[in-house]
């Protein structure tokens, strides 16, 4: 009897997993239309959404002209559609494709000036839902309408969307994505920029370029203000992602400019509270290195070395300074200094949250910055360069 109930009660526990087919909802991949970038703009009625799609049939070279030979057509596509909200127009799109749409391979979201300044708080909401969706999407900003971005030329990559996951993940400018949206309405976007340019290895000569211009500052999802590309990198010492930095300074001898390559930044956030003051101090450190001079001035003595370091420090801070400045004016904290205070002050952060953006506003935010100067290079000068000057560079 004891052997039989085992019996049962193991075919009792193996019959739910019958059910289990694992299949029932899969989609074939040649049944898939694979979207690689997001673009919306706000319309009069509601909004455009935009979908940047590849093209299976052209990834294969000589596949387009049904045989060999070099491939013609772009490999992607653009599919647009008009809706009140995005799931209407998201219904459209696919109402007319053949494929079922797949987000798996979307890596950015491009949205217009107009929509950031509306807000599209609502719209990631409806990404955030969709399983297939990358919550580390990037997100950027347009001057004027998204759609511009299918005018441009995808020339040093196969694909749009290539170039601005580039930008992102080189640190040239902010690589904001869906999950720092969603867990905070104050963030700053990276902002594009297209104009014409010639390029006279193309059939038509003149084509539209794009590249990275600022930022967008967002308050509680809304855009309120931008940053200029100076601001913005400011932005990115204060955020510690501060890659790789080219600034030039002007020489202490005769004004003339001398540029650094600034690398291994590093960046320390401090808050201190005492009853109802509040400073906040960001330290930054990192190194640099000579790129080129256009200066008389002598690298080889350590003094003029010292001049040119403090006049690196000064240009950071005053590139962070001038990023804090603006976000204030608008009382948003895309930097986050609310976290650092409720991190080392909890109880007091409770009692300030409430009022935090107008605290905000002025509360006393004060940056060090300490860049040393690794490396001169080859160095060339019409000077006379004795063994106690190299010496004293030693020492």
């Amino acid at each position: 009897m004891e052997w039989r109930r085992k019996r049962i009660k193991y075919i009792c526990g193996l019959l739910p997993l019958l059910l289990l087919t694992g299949c029932w909802s899969s989609v074939e991949l040649n049944d898939r239309a694979f979207v690689r970038m997001v673009v919306l703009d706000k319309t009069k009625s509601g909004l455009e959404l935009s979908l940047d799609f590849t093209l299976p049939s052209r990834l294969i070279p000589g596949s387009a002209g049904g045989g060999g030979g070099e491939q013609t057509g772009k490999p992607y596509t653009y599919i647009s559609n008009t809706g009140n909200d995005i799931s209407d127009a998201f219904r459209k799109i696919q109402s007319d494709l053949s494929r079922k749409i797949s987000f798996g391979q979307t890596r950015v979201i491009v949205i217009g000036r107009q929509l950031a300044e509306e807000g599209f708080e609502s719209i990631l909401d409806f990404f955030a839902r969709e399983p297939t969706m990358h919550m580390n999407a990037y997100l950027f900003v347009t001057p004027g309408k998204a759609r511009d971005i299918e005018s441009t030329s995808a020339i040093m990559e196969r694909f749009p969307t290539d170039i601005l996951v580039g930008y992102a993940n080189s640190h040239v400018t902010v690589d904001s994505t869906i999950k720092d949206f969603l867990t905070g309405g104050d963030i700053i976007v990276a902002m594009l920029k297209f104009g014409k340019t010639k390029i006279e290895s193309e059939k038509e000569k003149e084509q539209l370029w794009m590249g990275t211009s600022g930022a967008a500052i967002f308050k509680q999802g809304k855009m309120v203000d931008t940053l200029n590309t100076g601001e913005m990198r400011g932005g990115l010492w204060i955020l510690g992602k501060m890659k790789d930095a080219e600034i030039s300074v002007s020489s202490p001898t005769d004004g003339k400019d001398v540029s650094f390559m600034v690398k291994r930044a590093q960046t320390h956030i401090i808050p201190k509270v005492r009853e109802d003051q509040i400073e906040i101090l960001i330290q930054c450190k990192a190194e640099a290195e000579v790129l080129s001079s256009s200066s008389n001035i002598n690298l080889l003595e350590s003094k003029q070395l010292e001049k040119l370091g403090q006049s690196l420090d000064m240009e950071v801070n005053k590139r962070m300074t001038s990023a804090i400045d603006k976000t204030k004016k608008v009382q948003s904290d895309p930097f986050r200094f609310g976290e650092y205070i409720d991190w080392n002050y909890p109880v007091k952060w409770n009692s300030m949250k409430p009022r935090w953006r107008d605290l905000y506003s002025s509360i006393k935010i004060e940056t060090e910055t300490n860049i040393t100067i690794k490396q001169i290079g080859t160095y060339l000068n019409h000077v006379h360069v004795t063994t106690d000057s190299l010496n004293e560079v030693a020492q």
